[in-house]
């Protein structure tokens, strides 16, 4: 794995994100990829998974998304990657009407497969 495949693959993750495509977000992952949006929570395995989650959550909770990608590093036997990131945005309290904006900071760890994504784990806080 390459620093140039990690951007590659982010520039159209942020895209998907930005966009909240559900379509566009599977282009990231390999067929069987492993989606973990933070480290205490369920991971979701394949295209079938990671779909649903990005309806229910990303699509339907989350509005006005601007991702920024930070520094990118490879790890010297270049078999993970990691990536930082910022994202401001405004998601749907549980439960109400009412949006509340967000800033989140986070890291990603991730191993790639032919320049997609085959793990992907999100450490993430919000401020």
């Amino acid at each position: 794995m390459k620093i140039i495949q990690i951007k590659k693959v982010m520039k159209k993750y942020k895209k998907s994100w930005e966009n909240q495509d559900s379509n566009l977000i599977l282009e990231c992952f390999t067929k069987k990829g492993i989606y973990q949006e933070s480290p205490l929570s369920k991971p979701y395995k394949g295209h079938e998974e990671i779909k649903k989650f990005w309806e229910n959550n990303v699509k339907k909770n989350t509005k006005n998304i601007k991702f920024k990608l930070g520094k990118c590093y490879v790890s010297k036997d270049e078999k993970t990657g990691f990536a930082e990131w910022e994202c401001n945005n405004e998601y749907k309290i549980k439960n109400e009407k009412k949006w509340k904006k967000d800033k989140m900071v986070g890291i990603m760890i991730l191993k790639m497969k032919n320049n997609k994504i085959s793990y992907l784990n999100e450490y993430w806080n919000t401020k």
